[in-house]
C-alpha cells in the first residue's frame, strides 16, 4: 500500500462529510416528497433526476480524490452510472413515469453494488466496519428489488420514492457515520 499524505487523509475527511451532507439531503428530500402528494409527478422525476446526478457526481469527484485509500477506485464507474440514471430520468420524463420505480431501482442497484465493492476492500483490510457495510449493501440491493417489482400498488408514487429516498439516505448515513468511526483504523492500514 502506499502511503498517505497529510492531503490523502484531509481529502479522506472531506469526503465523509460531503458523504453526510448528500445522505442527510436524500434524507430531505425523501420526506418532502413523502409529505406532498399534490407534488407532479413530472417533478418528481426531475428532482430524483437532478439528485441522481449530483449523486454521480460526487462519486466521480470522490474517486479522483481518495485513490491511494483503494476504497472508492471503482467510483468514477458507479457515478457515471448513476449520472446516467438521472439524465434518462430528466431526457425523457414522459416514457419514465410509468417506469420511474424500475429506474429508481436501477439506481438503488448501482448504489448497492458500490457499496459491495467498498465491503469488499474492507473486508481485505480486515475491517470491523467491512460486515456492516456488506450488510448496508445487501438493504440497498433489497430496496432497488423491491423498486423495479414494485409490489406496492396501492401507494402513490410520492409516498413510494418518499419512503424509498428516506430509507436509502438513512441506510447510507448509518454507514457512512460507521465508516467514520473507523476512519482510524481504515487510514492506519495504508500508512
Amino acid at each position: 500500500m502506499t502511503k498517505l499524505s497529510n492531503s490523502d487523509i484531509s481529502d479522506y475527511k472531506f469526503n465523509n462529510l460531503t458523504r453526510v451532507v448528500l445522505y442527510v439531503a436524500f434524507i430531505t428530500i425523501g420526506f418532502v416528497l413523502y409529505a406532498k402528494s399534490y407534488i407532479k409527478l413530472s417533478t418528481i422525476v426531475s428532482a430524483l433526476g437532478i439528485t441522481f446526478i449530483i449523486t454521480g457526481g460526487v462519486f466521480a469527484w470522490m474517486s479522483g480524490k481518495e485513490k491511494k485509500l483503494y476504497l472508492s477506485k471503482y467510483d468514477l464507474i458507479f457515478g457515471v452510472l448513476a449520472a446516467l440514471c438521472g439524465l434518462l430520468m430528466i431526457i425523457n420524463p414522459g416514457n419514465i413515469v410509468s417506469n420511474l420505480t424500475f429506474y429508481y431501482g436501477l439506481f438503488m442497484l448501482v448504489c448497492g453494488t458500490q457499496k459491495l465493492v467498498v465491503s469488499t476492500k474492507l473486508f481485505k483490510m480486515k475491517n470491523n466496519a467491512a460486515l456492516l457495510t456488506l450488510v448496508t449493501a445487501i438493504l440497498i440491493y433489497i430496496l432497488g428489488i423491491l423498486l423495479i417489482i414494485n409490489p406496492f400498488g396501492n401507494m402513490t408514487y410520492n409516498e413510494l420514492c418518499g419512503l424509498f429516498t428516506i430509507f436509502y439516505g438513512v441506510i447510507q448515513l448509518a454507514n457512512t457515520v460507521l465508516l467514520n468511526n473507523h476512519e482510524d483504523e481504515i487510514i492506519k492500514k495504508n500508512k
